[in-house]
């Protein structure tokens, strides 16, 4: 008879193989994708340029390769007491010049040059800043699988060996895009296997199939996002069906007709998508629409989007 210990240590011995597929564990790619969203929220109010962090990739591999990989990177050795483990985020080298010169102003555009030098203390300190939002984003992403929290131990500016404790240990690692303006870099996250291992039930969960996977917080900082892209709106007069020929013979002078209600009723459309019909007017020495009705939302995904939007507002 298997005891209680024993089955402990053998899912424990399971996790230490680091062929160890990530698709056996589908809440790892939610807290990966929470934890992208959360530091690109928590990095947003220091770039003047739009800042992004996305996923590249979710795998395993042992702690050293991916300490040799990200040689001359800065980490921090962060700790969780609920999971009594350690957790290594890392910038690499590239990401640390682009945040520097981004949030200093910079757009960007300058040629990247890998300086082999020590990080200077302004550098540093940057780092750990970045470090602190990850550690509450790192709580933040957990939250649907188990309440944690993440404590900044130490910062490392040199990454040896022994930095995460057992060098020959299995991990899960993410790799994270930091993108602003024309620069950016990777955030890379090393969890060790064994530190899934009290969460792996959980952690197997189908977030597809599974309702109370949905996260209100989550879903709210979703709809802020999306709610915050740049989009163009453009009043159309009027349309017609004309030729190549036709427009080729066109000079400058020509007098183009439209339509007798053209002048009254415009649609109003953004990414090429109908959205209003609207009236015509004028105010204080400008043009101006009013909104007078919406064009068939039920084909129209955009107008639908702002068609619920204002539902919940109301």
């Amino acid at each position: 008879m298997m005891t209680k210990h024993s089955a402990q240590g053998a899912a424990e011995k399971l996790l230490d193989n680091p062929g160890l597929s990530v698709e056996r564990l589908p809440m790892l790619s939610l807290i990966f994708d929470r934890l992208a969203a959360a530091c690109a929220e928590g990095l947003r109010p220091y770039s003047p340029a739009v800042l992004t962090c996305f996923v590249n990739s979710i795998a395993t591999d042992h702690v050293w390769n991916v300490l040799e990989a990200y040689d001359g990177s800065v980490a921090a050795i962060l700790y969780s007491p609920e999971l009594d483990a350690r957790v290594l985020i890392g910038l690499e080298r590239r990401c640390i010049f682009s945040l520097m010169e981004v949030f200093l102003g910079g757009d960007g555009k300058e040629p990247w040059r890998d300086e082999a030098r020590d990080f200077s203390a302004i550098e540093v300190r940057v780092a750990e800043t970045v470090f602190e939002i990850a550690a509450g984003a790192l709580h933040s992403a957990f939250g649907p699988v188990i309440a944690t929290g993440f404590e900044l131990e130490r910062v490392e500016t040199r990454l040896d060996s022994t930095v995460m404790g057992r060098r020959n240990v299995a991990a899960v690692v993410g790799k994270i895009l930091i993108q602003a303006a024309d620069a950016g870099g990777q955030m890379f996250v090393v969890i060790p296997q064994p530190t899934l291992a009290p969460i792996r039930q959980q952690l197997s969960r189908d977030v597809s199939s599974d309702g109370s996977a949905s996260d209100a917080h989550w879903q709210k900082m979703m709809r802020r996002r999306v709610e915050k892209t740049e989009v163009t709106a453009v009043a159309i007069l009027d349309e017609v069906d004309l030729t190549l020929g036709e427009i080729s013979g066109w000079r400058v002078g020509d007098v183009l007709t439209l339509k007798p209600s053209a002048a009254n009723t415009l649609r109003l459309d953004c990414k090429d998508e109908p959205l209003f019909w609207c009236e015509l007017g004028q105010a204080q020495g400008h043009y101006t629409l009013k909104i007078a009705d919406r064009v068939d939302t039920t084909e129209t995904p955009l107008a639908r989007f702002l068609e619920l939007a204002c539902a919940e507002q109301a």
